[in-house]
């Protein structure tokens, strides 16, 4: 679907008619934004046949899964990046066997990390946006847009950088839920390291991996917008591009630092069943220790002697001789702080 918005009357109005285009990209006093959601076979001709765009740049953006990035060519340039959505619900450690079925279950679901593509053409006064999915940054955009008239009126560039901004910055409430699963994760780890906690990691870890392979080409594309001198984007602009390259860069540095976190909590995990182990072995080494004194004296006394000694004791005897056997032996080991 086609959505031209623009401002018309002294307010902010959106059209369908592809006839308004040419009529405002001849007015350079003017800025114009196009969306085309979920486009046709239409949608991509008049691409071609009112913007004039390079057939590889149109190409690209028919193209699913493209990697960010941004390339210029004549009057404008063409700008891919992607709105990231994570669900966190298969990162909740399962507490009960069914819970254990389910996570178990999920491992045919889709990926926890999505990405929907949004290609952007942003020329002298005019800014499209082209992307299959529904994006949520685009309708918060056509609602400032309608609140706000001066989105429009300070250039297409200005509309550029709001929807950067709006992209980045679906990504902080990402990182605090990442950060609450992984408080949830690692006190887990600490007080019962159970076996979905390591299913549980190796999740979290895959995720935390495709959010960085995400982030890393966008930072890219945002520090070519500041360093390189483009002619579409306004110098009053730059500083806003770099404000958004700086929330970039700290989301990187977050994620960099939760993937550290997650290879931490994979050890702990790891130390949490060794030492959990090693405190069963030790168990049984005492009780096997125990029963070693009294196992060599049955032992030795079941043994057929031609002369068997105290072959005719009480029996309560031999029970008080290898309690006390025990006993002595159990003491030793309290006094030595092994029990």
């Amino acid at each position: 679907m086609l959505t031209i918005v623009h401002d018309g009357d002294g307010k902010t109005l959106h059209s369908q008619d592809t006839g308004l285009i040419p009529k405002l990209m001849a007015d350079a006093t003017r800025s114009f934004w196009v969306d085309l959601e979920a486009p046709t076979e239409d949608d991509f001709t008049l691409l071609d046949s009112l913007f004039h765009f390079h057939p590889l740049s149109v190409e690209d953006a028919r193209r699913p899964n493209q990697r960010p990035k941004v390339d210029e060519f004549d009057g404008y340039f063409f700008l891919v990046a992607d709105e990231v959505s994570i669900n966190l619900d298969s990162l909740h450690v399962p507490t009960s066997s069914k819970g254990i079925k389910d996570s178990k279950e999920k491992k045919t679901e889709p990926e926890d990390v999505t990405s929907r593509q949004l290609a952007v053409f942003l020329g002298t006064n005019y800014i499209v946006t082209v992307h299959v999915d529904p994006i949520q940054a685009v309708r918060s955009l056509r609602d400032r847009c309608d609140s706000n008239r001066r989105v429009l009126e300070r250039g297409a560039d200005f509309v550029l950088y709001t929807l950067l901004d709006m992209l980045v910055d679906q990504y902080f409430p990402l990182l605090e839920k990442l950060d609450d699963s992984m408080d949830e994760l690692e006190d887990r780890v600490v007080q019962r390291p159970e076996s979905s906690i390591l299913e549980t990691i190796f999740r979290l870890k895959g995720d935390l991996t495709r959010l960085r392979r995400l982030v890393a080409p966008l930072r890219e594309v945002l520090q070519t917008l500041t360093t390189r001198d483009f002619p579409n984007i306004q110098q009053t602009t730059l500083p806003y591009f770099r404000d958004v390259a700086d929330h970039l860069f700290r989301v990187y540095e977050t994620l960099d630092g939760y993937r550290d976190l997650t290879s931490n909590m994979l050890d702990a995990y790891l130390s949490q069943v060794s030492n959990q182990m090693n405190r069963v072995m030790q168990k049984l080494s005492i009780v096997g220790t125990i029963f070693l004194p009294i196992t060599f004296v049955t032992g030795v006394f079941g043994m057929n002697f031609a002369d068997q000694p105290w072959l005719h004791t009480n029996f309560w005897f031999w029970a008080a001789f290898m309690a006390v056997t025990a006993g002595l032996t159990f003491l030793w080991f309290r006094r030595h702080r092994w029990v």
